[in-house]
């Protein structure tokens, strides 16, 4: 009796497994179209990322897409043990990759940003936007029932990750218009300051020149930080008790803010400037990778330790450590299951968004944000005015009429350069400079790749070329970059020995934006031939 029903629960088993087989297999497939997905990329430094959402091309049930990297130094991809060559002859190298929708994909992609090429491994997850999660491709086409997933967005720019990488992309605080980070940098939120069950507005600070950020004061020393995002954080003071009925927009930050776990690089200079790095027990990039000295120095005593990259946390330190906070840049808007982690484990989660301020020094203005976090808005208020003087100070040099050109070379001897809406052609224009844009600037992306040729055209006549280390590794010479190509010692900067390069650091210190820019200021002037950001290339 009992061998039978165990023979019968086997049967109805197999049956009901071949029954969702075929669902499975007949309700998931997809039809022909075109459709738009989320990527998720693992691997690496962390640091690179591939532009989100991506276009999938399916035909005869099997899927491809086409993806376009964060940086122009990758030169060829092996999936499946097939090799793959970008697709695209200028700008950030774009692949026609075979992908499978929903499932881990292990990849490898070869960058050449380094002294030497190396090839990283990868892992890459597809999904099918909500919008077509019923199997309705753009040309609407019906399937029947494609997966939906995360709706991650990002927009075009050069940017991401957490500062320069190895394949030359770069992050937040970086020197980009924005970052390809899954954030919308047209949030139109309020900013006004929220009402708050039981406490009584008093006033919010003014800002000089950032705008995706506003303080919000009200008795008995609460503090609203309201974003752009249309996130609130309300800080709550040690000995007070937490407003009832807050709305799903307010994030709660109670008490001292002591134990934290920054994922966002960019904001550690802050917390320099604050001498608060002790703060900080978790890091979110190597110890190498860091040029602050007191946080590389802090990791090399163990008092800051590595706690996992913004897409992969090591949640058990997190945890061990009781983390109160996890400052994230908005990268961490493309894996959103990774901050509902967070907060499953009572860890609130910040976002900056610093690197989506328009003027230079509203990056900078961000300390004040990390001012109202420590509790040294004293320190934070004199820093961010010293950094103000420093550019004030300017109109001392006479530096006005000087052309400037911001670029440097890749593997594949093209130049790449930046765009005359970039955030470090507005640098050069507040050091006095006149920057020159590429011909076919129309204002969209914040760089463009082109020929020495094309380069040649317009900038040959620019009094002073700087070369940008914080992406790629300059040559040690004038010699040596004539090496790269002859056509350089026909421009007017290379015949003047007015060729410069950045410090690698640079990328590093937005607290320190009024010296870079200072510094850049004497550059044009022709005063010194070395400063902490710029030097001159000999």
């Amino acid at each position: 009796m009992v061998k039978e029903k165990v023979k019968n629960l086997a049967i109805v088993a197999g049956l009901l497994l071949i029954f969702f087989s075929i669902c499975l297999g007949g309700c998931g497939t997809i039809s022909d179209g075109e459709y738009t997905a989320s990527v998720l990329l693992s691997g690496g430094s962390g640091r690179a990322y591939i532009e989100s959402p991506c276009s999938v091309t399916v035909k005869d049930g099997k899927s491809t897409a086409r993806i376009v990297w964060s940086s122009p130094n990758y030169d060829y991809m092996i999936v499946d043990g097939e090799t793959y060559y970008p697709v695209n002859p200028e700008g950030n190298s774009e692949f026609e990759i075979p992908i499978t929708l929903d499932k881990e994909m292990q990849v490898q992609a070869d960058t050449t940003a380094m002294s030497k090429p190396h090839l990283i491994e990868y892992t890459l997850l597809f999904t099918l936007e909500k919008d077509y999660a019923d199997g309705t491709s753009e040309n609407g086409e019906q399937g029947s029932g494609a997966t939906g997933g995360q709706g991650s967005g990002s927009n075009a720019a050069n940017g991401q990750g957490n500062g320069s990488d190895a394949d030359g992309s770069q992050g937040d605080g970086n020197a980009g218009n924005n970052q390809g980070d899954g954030s919308n940098s047209s949030a139109n939120s309020s900013l006004n300051p929220p009402s708050i069950e039981g406490l009584t507005y008093v006033s919010t600070d003014e800002n000089s020149y950032a705008q995706c950020y506003r303080i919000h004061r009200y008795e008995s020393g609460f503090v609203v930080i309201s974003v752009d995002d249309g996130r609130n954080y309300l800080l709550v003071p040690e000995g007070q008790k937490t407003p009832e009925n807050l709305g799903q927009d307010i994030v709660v930050l109670e008490g001292k803010l002591d134990r934290i776990y920054l994922a966002a690089s960019a904001a550690m200079c802050h917390f320099d400037s604050l001498s608060c790095v002790d703060r900080i027990l978790l890091s979110g990039i190597e110890e190498e990778d860091w040029y602050i000295e007191a946080a590389a120095s802090a990791m090399k005593d163990g008092t800051l330790k590595y706690g996992g990259k913004y897409s992969a946390p090591d949640y058990e330190q997190i945890v061990m450590m009781d983390i109160d906070i996890a400052v994230e840049s908005t990268m961490i808007l493309h894996v959103p299951k990774v901050q509902e982690q967070l907060e499953e484990l009572g860890v609130p989660v910040f976002i900056d968004r610093s690197s989506y301020e328009e003027e230079p020094l509203g990056r900078c203005e961000w300390i004040k944000v990390y001012g109202v976090l420590t509790g040294e808005e004293e320190k934070a208020e004199s820093a961010f005015e010293s950094q103000k003087a420093q550019v004030e100070q300017i109109e001392d040099l006479d530096v006005e009429g000087k052309s400037v050109v911001l670029f440097y070379l890749n593997s594949n001897h093209q130049v790449v350069t930046r765009t005359g809406n970039d955030y470090f052609a507005k640098i050069i224009e507040m050091a006095g400079g006149e920057y020159l844009a590429p011909v076919g600037d129309d204002g969209g992306a914040s760089q463009m790749t082109i020929s020495i040729e094309a380069f040649y055209e317009y900038a040959s006549d620019a009094d002073i070329l700087i070369y940008n280390a914080t992406i790629e590794s300059v040559p040690e010479s004038l010699e040596e970059l004539m090496g790269s190509d002859v056509t350089f010692k026909d421009f007017k900067a290379f015949q003047e020995g007015n060729i410069w390069y950045t410090d690698k650091s640079l990328y590093q210190f937005s607290d320190k934006t009024g010296t870079i820019i200072s510094d850049l200021a004497v550059v044009i002037a022709g005063e010194q031939e070395e400063t902490d950001f710029f030097h001159k290339l000999q």
